[in-house]
């Protein structure tokens, strides 16, 4: 009887002791992949973050140009058409 109960309690130890240090192993792998998906998230762009991109790199060329447009204008009916040239529709 005591044999039985001695040997019942060892396998539930092994038992129990292995499904607990599988998820304890597990855990830092599937923490990793959440950090491996958050990086890849931040990493990308979605077509309307591109799309916002060129829609900046485009207004601040406009704004050089009209920068330099207006530099070179010697007087002020050419300053004038500069400023109708670069003007925001």
């Amino acid at each position: 009887m005591r044999l039985t109960s001695i040997l019942t309690t060892t396998i539930a130890f092994t038992i129990l002791t292995g499904c607990v240090a599988s998820k304890i192993i597990t855990a830092p792998f599937k923490a990793a992949g959440t950090v491996v998906e958050t990086a890849v998230d931040a990493s990308t762009q979605t077509q309307s973050e591109k799309e916002e991109d060129v829609g900046r790199r485009v207004l601040a060329e406009r704004k050089r140009e009209l920068d330099t447009c207006l530099d070179q204008a010697e007087d002020k009916a050419e300053r004038k058409q500069c400023k109708q040239a670069y003007k925001d529709d």
